[in-house]
């Protein structure tokens, strides 16, 4: 009788199938919903965050607008009046209309310091208050101009009224 070697008769080894990515583990749904839920999250404050500074940039630019103008033709009445207007307009938006709406003179400088960080409006009292209701005034309204635009950049969120 021949002998038959044993090991002859082994099969070669088989390997499983490979495992296949689908379907995802629990854990990859939670961190998948997770993800979802941030980046909504971050859309909805950047969305936000643009809107409330939609107003102030409209106005920025609006004053920019003026220091041009006022560059081109020197008229201080007019540009201070602009300037004037532009800040209620801001002013309006930023805060309640029944707080604002009524204010002038003294009470509107009053308010504009109240609400400021840092920047005094008395220094141009007469830029702001008396020079747009002279016909003949000529004066440098750079330091308006300068004041206007901090106190513009220092709003953060604007009023529903």
């Amino acid at each position: 009788m021949a002998k038959t070697d044993p090991l002859a008769q082994l099969k070669d080894i088989h390997l499983p199938d490979p495992v296949g990515w689908w379907p995802l583990a629990p854990g990859w749904y939670l961190l998948l919903f997770l993800g979802l839920c941030l980046t909504i999250a971050l859309f909805c404050f950047i969305n936000k965050r643009r809107r409330h500074a939609l107003a102030k940039n409209q106005a920025i630019a609006l004053l920019n607008t003026y220091e041009k103008l006022y560059e081109e033709e020197q008229n201080t009445a007019l540009t201070s009046s602009l300037i004037s207007e532009l800040l209620r307009r801001v002013a309006l938006t930023y805060y309640p209309r029944t707080e604002v709406a009524s204010l002038h003179g003294d009470a509107w400088l009053h308010f504009l310091n109240q609400t400021s960080k840092g920047i005094e409006f008395d220094s141009v009292r007469e830029a702001l208050l008396d020079a747009p209701f002279k016909t003949e005034c000529h004066q440098d309204l750079k330091l308006l101009f300068h004041k206007a635009r901090l106190w513009i950049k220092q709003r953060k969120v604007p009023c529903s009224n």
